[in-house]
């Protein structure tokens, strides 16, 4: 579960292995390990990831029923942490026509909802 999640956190912040391992000072060659090796980072390790990508040791360890951003602490499913995952490596011009999108899609539910309680 860690190995998944830690490829995740890399995807998501657009890194390979080395580039984490250059900006968090954690030795190349240990990063290797974990996701190849199938190794377990120690407890110093793993909160260092988690400070380094901003989420909390629950979310590092593959414990996804949370996602702590160092702001709430929110649960999502897997299919929403997918979303997320690919909202965030959009360009910020595409981010704000999802959002857009989104925000059309409730006012049409809200409209919908109206005529058939109405």
């Amino acid at each position: 579960m860690f190995t998944e999640t830690f490829n995740e956190l890399l995807e998501e912040h657009g890194l390979n292995r080395k580039q984490f391992a250059d900006k968090s000072g954690i030795p190349y060659t240990t990063v290797i390990g974990w996701t190849t090796l199938g190794r377990l980072p120690d407890y110093t390790a793993m909160c260092r990831i988690a400070d380094f990508f901003g989420c909390s040791l629950d979310y590092v360890a593959g414990r996804h029923g949370e996602y702590d951003d160092g702001k709430n602490a929110v649960n999502v499913s897997a299919a929403e942490r997918k979303l997320i995952s690919k909202y965030r490596k959009l360009r910020t011009d595409d981010k704000e026509l999802v959002i857009k999108l989104i925000n059309a899609i409730e006012r049409d539910a809200d409209e919908t909802d109206k005529q058939l309680d109405g």
